[in-house]
């Protein structure tokens, strides 16, 4: 059995907070989400027999602490809770990492077919619970008639990893530090299994822990509000857009970057450490993306290239969720997110 190192107890200040149970055994919700695991009802009696010493760290914590944890979400959001009630389930295994309607928290792994993945344990299950928990209090905004229904329409909202995600996730790690060390809290976070379960986790990192810290007195709420919708962050996190053929000419078509064709653009090693774009195509992703002709790339996902070899492949091996580049333009630093061609 997994125990985490608290810190004691902290005092709740909402008296309007909703009513959560954690719930371990609902053996109807469990063969509905794997019929085929549990074909009769005693199959499913048997998981929950297992689940319950494996979740017994978590629900220990959220005894002791669950209306603490609603508060200071809260308070760190700027967002009040507007539903009255909801569950948070345990179960073996889920189809996704991070469900937050309905909440649900897999102990044992990730289940799509026959293929399970494991989930990583201990501190891992508490990070999950604040992930869902952060996006369902960011979801508030979005409940008809709640205070905080002008934050909805800003494109940082916007349900995609890098925008909605990113925000929760930094809700999360901000409100978990404040009941386990911080600096735990962000090894878990850093660990390559979180790569999967936080694909905006290069944003979060790269720039909303650093320039966005959240208290009492700037609330996440009151930062998006705040931030313009043109503003970099917008377009750094801005969606992939979904690329239309369209017919050239063959001046345009000779003008094209011969190499690399599926990056959309070419570079030469300008000096150690820093490859130069050399020619873009401007109807691939990484000219949609923001990079231009010029610019110097610095790294690939925190990563300094070895060699242009290295550089490319560090990009053509990662596109699946977006690659996230640093490069050098003049004397600003700027990013850019590649994603692989639609």
């Amino acid at each position: 059995m997994a125990t985490f190192a608290f810190v004691l107890p902290l005092a709740a200040q909402n008296d309007s907070l909703p009513r959560v149970r954690m719930i371990i055994d609902d053996y109807d919700y469990m063969i509905s989400l794997f019929p085929d695991d549990y074909p009769i009802r005693d199959s499913a009696l048997a998981a929950c027999a297992t689940i319950a010493p494996q979740a017994e760290s978590l629900k220990a914590f959220w005894d002791m602490q669950g209306l603490a944890v609603l508060d200071r979400l809260s308070l760190y959001a700027g967002i009040e809770w507007t539903e009255p009630q909801f569950d948070i389930y345990i179960v073996k295994y889920y189809p996704d990492y991070a469900a937050y309607d309905p909440m649900t928290i897999p102990l044992a792994g990730k289940k799509n077919g026959d293929r399970i993945i494991a989930v990583p344990q201990d501190l891992s299950h508490l990070l999950a619970l604040f992930q869902q928990l952060s996006r369902r209090l960011l979801n508030q905004a979005f409940i008809p008639g709640t205070g905080a229904g002008y934050l909805a329409d800003h494109p940082l909202m916007q349900k995609t990893p890098r925008r909605f995600d990113a925000l929760a996730d930094l809700l999360a790690l901000t409100t978990l530090a404040d009941f386990v060390d911080r600096d735990s809290v962000m090894a878990v976070y850093r660990s390559d299994p979180w790569k999967l379960r936080a694909p905006g986790r290069d944003v979060v990192l790269n720039h909303l822990w650093k320039r966005w810290p959240l208290s009492s007195d700037s609330p996440l709420a009151d930062r998006i509000a705040a931030e313009p919708v043109r503003s970099d962050l917008v377009a750094l996190t801005r969606p992939p857009e979904q690329i239309r053929p369209r017919r050239v000419g063959l001046s345009r078509i000779i003008g094209q970057p011969p190499a690399e064709s599926r990056l959309g653009f070419s570079v030469t090693e300008d000096r150690p450490g820093l490859y130069r774009v050399t020619g873009i195509d401007s109807l691939k992703s990484a000219y949609s993306a923001g990079l231009r002709r010029g610019d110097l790339i610095r790294n690939v996902d925190g990563r300094t290239p070895r060699d242009i070899k290295d550089l490319y492949t560090l990009i053509l091996d990662h596109t699946g969720q977006g690659v996230y580049v640093s490069y050098l333009r003049g004397d600003r630093s700027g990013e850019a997110i590649l994603y692989p061609e639609p």
